[in-house]
């Protein structure tokens, strides 16, 4: 099927490069001259794993190119999909661009096409998206055409799995009489044996939406229940393990640290709350889970100053940048504020992250943020170092020999994803949050304790300790 995809974003581009590994012809489109130079040799704008391999792959397969507007890249295809960006940068929704969009593409449609929109729109514009394509297709003394509203649910880091294997492809029916581009879509989709559910356009809309405002507040609960395993000394990630054998609970999400970032969660959980509360209607939880996932962030820099005896002076460094691992998107990454907040507080702050294009930009971002090469070289005469994005790099460290590199030996694991067991052994005192602070003499103490009560026959001894 020929497919015409507006908009080469994060969701425009993994939609073309996926469609046309599924066999589909598929002309990319978008007006950013720099984007277009880098896709015209191959490769592309943004980190995302296995994309670069799809655009290579379909692109010399013929399957694949990419143009600007115009009439011919557009009349051509069965399906147009729209993908354009709709947030404002501000926590909130903008549709001017979408709006331009749909201008340049709809009048331009071939008769037999179906206009498909991929972008998140806000609840309120689908009751005018049907009505719009039919003005500027009444206007161009064209026929209506199609227009189905279908959602994306990738993830950052995973997005060209996600969309080969989808767990559920949603199509939301903002006007179509007679079921041609429902017949398009699943035309379209054919390759995929996921379930293929059809609803109205503000069903899809909020389908999408409460999946995400979900997944938040599953990440916000995890969080607040990491300040009461603090409180009553509990581990959250046994806490939380515990938890997930419960089917009607599950794990996935479940993980207490600085919060979420990116593009898709904060924006859309902030857009709920101030767009519900401005038509009345009151939503505290979301509320509530919109002010914990801020609350995390100020959390781990208070911890940090905690354990080095306040920050002024101090040196602190940063591991990882990305909002998540395997992605160059600092979009909201706590790490910015984290990283803005110890500077401010006199803190100096050196940042590694595994991608040297998160390092430049985050040194753009940040002013006076430093950036090193390797963990070796951000950690040395440190007071602490502070984990931020769980690349499985780090994972692997050697922390006896970082502990000769360091001032103070303060880890704060700001993802609950490092080993605290090696930490501990290689001379460091550990804090997280949700399961507390650590340091190697207590734990030292607390297994002499521990065997002392085994040969008393002790039922309980003493399994941890706080750091004074």
């Amino acid at each position: 099927m020929r497919v015409s995809i507006v908009g080469l974003g994060y969701v425009g581009l993994v939609t073309s490069a996926c469609l046309a590994d599924r066999g589909h012809d598929v002309i990319g489109i978008d007006a950013d001259g720099a984007r277009m130079a880098t896709l015209a040799d191959g490769r592309a704008p943004f980190f995302e794993p296995d994309l670069d391999r799809a655009i290579e792959a379909n692109v010399r397969a013929g399957r694949l190119r990419f143009t600007t507007y115009s009439a011919a890249a557009i009349d051509v295809a069965r399906v147009v999909v729209i993908a354009v960006g709709t947030h404002d940068g501000n926590g909130g929704w903008q549709t001017g661009t979408i709006l331009a969009a749909l201008g340049q593409v709809v009048p331009l449609m071939a008769n037999d096409a179906t206009l498909v929109v991929r972008s998140t729109l806000p609840p309120e514009f689908l009751g005018q998206l049907g009505s719009i394509v039919d003005r500027l297709r009444s206007d161009a003394d064209r026929p209506p055409v199609p227009v189905i509203l279908n959602p994306e649910f990738t993830r950052e880091g995973q997005a060209v799995r996600d969309f080969l294997e989808p767990e559920r492809i949603v199509l939301g029916v903002a006007s179509d009489p007679d079921g041609r581009g429902v017949g398009s879509l699943r035309q379209l989709y054919r390759w995929s044996d996921a379930p293929l559910l059809v609803m109205s356009a503000v069903d899809a809309c909020l389908t999408k939406l409460g999946s995400n405002l979900f997944l938040a507040t599953k990440i916000s609960f995890a969080n607040e229940l990491a300040s009461l395993c603090d409180a009553y000394g509990a581990d959250v990630m046994d806490v939380v393990k515990g938890m997930s054998y419960d089917r009607r609970i599950g794990g996935s999400f479940m993980r207490a640290g600085i919060g979420f970032g990116g593009s898709c969660l904060p924006h859309q959980v902030s857009m709920t709350v101030r767009t519900a509360q401005a038509a009345g209607v009151p939503v505290p939880l979301f509320a509530a889970v919109d002010e914990i996932n801020h609350r995390q962030r100020r959390a781990l820099v208070d911890l940090i100053a905690l354990h080095v005896r306040g920050l002024s002076g101090k040196r602190v460094a940063l591991l990882g940048l990305s909002f998540k691992p395997d992605t160059d998107d600092l979009r909201d990454a706590p790490s910015l504020d984290i990283a803005r907040w110890l500077l401010d507080a006199g803190a100096a702050v050196c940042a590694y992250d595994p991608l040297p294009a998160n390092r430049e930009r985050a040194a753009v971002l940040v002013e006076g943020l430093e950036v090193a090469a390797s963990v070796e070289e951000v950690v040395v005469t440190v007071d602490a170092i502070a984990l931020l994005t769980e690349w499985s790099e780090f994972n692997q460290l050697d922390w006896t020999r970082l502990r000769r590199l360091v001032g103070q030996a303060v880890v704060v694991d700001g993802r609950n994803a490092l080993d605290r067991s090696d930490i501990l052994g290689a001379g460091f005192s550990y804090a997280s949050l949700g399961r507390g602070s650590w340091t190697p003499e207590a734990v030292q103490e607390s297994s002499v304790l521990a065997l002392s009560a085994e040969r008393l026959g002790a039922d309980l001894a003493p399994q941890r300790v706080l750091v004074d």
